[in-house]
């Protein structure tokens, strides 16, 4: 009977990525050779490979590990052990023998992984016309995984991406992620937010204990964590701390997210550095897919720029936001852009007074307000002030920063829309429009 060979490992081992390029090579050139394919996130390896070595009455550690089995079902999987073994058994049944340079396959793990991903993309052009439309479909919606979710802004975020759920086209699933927050208040979370009406019959709210389970689906990731400056605390020392954080996020990113994930930071702790440090650290995912946030600090500044220019707040943008966000900016106020119509009289409306006709056309324009303000020295004393005397609004400007720019990104595409955004530059973030 034929023999099925299994192969497990983690996601990121380069021997699991080599004996399974050594199986592909086999299944290819024998016909009766069967391989199946198993790839486990790194957090979640031990525990899996726990199970089977109970299951089976195994002794395995480390990975790859791989077993054969006949196709019938229910038959008793046979253990062969490693890469080395399973090495050894090729040579001995099918007189097939490789020497693997580590230099040479330094970087097999990604290119296993795009190789795997052209195959399945491959496959793609061959399903039938109904599964396309189900396709098509599921590009509609896209699931949020939030990270740090114990933090006051998830409230703000929360209620705003279940209001989008409530559309044909947005959010299906929210994965709410928090190490220092205990399982009980997550899980509360959670059960209040399920009894929000939605278009989906599921709960729209999840709370996941390990995130790796939450970013294997995640299309956007949005990263609260960080670490709050103190006075006590020297810079260096603080942003070393927020540089242990992003490291330990990028490797359960590396381990489990898809190449296609977008990650979003909110203007919290140091976020250009935060954004800098996570962007170096990930393997496979596109600088160009992280991004930050930062208009809510034009919207501290949007409503007395307001006052000082006489402009109604929805003719306006938010100011653009230079340098490294967290450590030293600033709000660019001189460049604020102003939507306005410009009146442009016809000959008529000059040569015929009381006329029926139309007199002229409107043409919408653009153009920055530094004409209509000039430098005031108390400015940001007026900023001071003006949110000493409101209750604290800065949870509700990072939400809205954050969800103005997820509808914009995935939503709806509006090509008129100007969001401040941290964008990748030089090696490093820096802010601009």
């Amino acid at each position: 009977m034929v023999v099925r060979i299994i192969i497990a490992g983690e996601s990121q081992c380069k021997a699991f990525a080599e004996i399974c390029l050594v199986a592909d090579h086999l299944s290819k050139q024998l016909p009766d050779f069967r391989y199946e394919r198993i790839e486990k996130p790194v957090l979640e390896w031990n525990a899996w490979m726990y199970k089977i070595n109970q299951k089976n009455k195994w002794h395995h550690s480390g990975s790859p590990l791989v077993w054969k089995e006949l196709l019938a079902t229910g038959s008793k999987p046979f253990y062969i052990g490693g890469g080395p073994e399973f090495l050894d058994y090729c040579y001995s049944y099918y007189k097939f023998d490789v020497f693997m340079a580590p230099a040479r396959y330094e970087n097999l793990v990604l290119n296993y992984r795009q190789y795997d991903k052209n195959m399945k993309q491959e496959s793609k052009f061959h399903i039938d016309s109904e599964f396309e439309m189900e396709e098509n479909i599921k590009k509609n919606t896209f699931s949020v995984c939030i990270s740090g979710s114990g933090k006051p802004i998830t409230m703000y975020l929360i209620s705003e991406l279940l209001e989008m759920s409530s559309s044909e086209k947005g959010v299906y699933k929210v994965y709410i992620y928090d190490q220092r927050c205990s399982s009980s208040f997550m899980e509360l979370v959670e059960r209040e937010c399920s009894f929000i009406e939605t278009n989906y019959a599921a709960k729209v709210v999840k709370y996941v204990d390990k995130i790796g389970l939450a970013l294997t689906n995640t299309d956007v990731l949005i990263i609260l964590d960080h670490v709050p400056f103190s006075p006590e605390q020297s810079i260096g020392g603080w942003l070393y701390e927020n540089k242990k954080i992003m490291h330990n996020i990028a490797q359960m990113i590396n381990a489990s997210a898809s190449s296609k994930m977008k990650i979003i930071l909110p203007n919290l702790g140091p976020a250009c550095y935060n954004a800098t440090v996570l962007s170096e650290s990930l393997t496979h995912i596109s600088k160009h897919n992280i991004v930050i946030a930062t208009s809510d600090l034009g919207m501290e500044v949007t409503p007395i720029i307001t006052k000082i220019a006489e402009i109604p707040m929805r003719n306006m943008f938010c100011p653009p936001v230079w340098g490294f966000v967290g450590v030293n900016h600033l709000v660019d106020i001189n460049n604020l852009i102003h939507k306005y119509n410009e009146f442009y009289p016809f000959s008529r409306y000059k040569k015929v007074k009381n006329s029926s006709l139309c007199i002229g056309s409107l043409t919408p324009q653009m153009r920055t307000i530094e004409y209509l303000i000039f430098f005031d020295e108390s400015l940001w004393i007026k900023v001071a002030e003006e949110k000493t005397k409101s209750i604290d609004s800065s949870c509700l400007n990072k939400s809205i920063a954050i969800m103005d720019l997820l509808k914009s990104w995935l939503v709806d595409e509006n090509p008129e829309e100007i969001i401040t955004l941290g964008v990748h530059c030089d090696g490093k973030y820096i802010e601009t429009i």
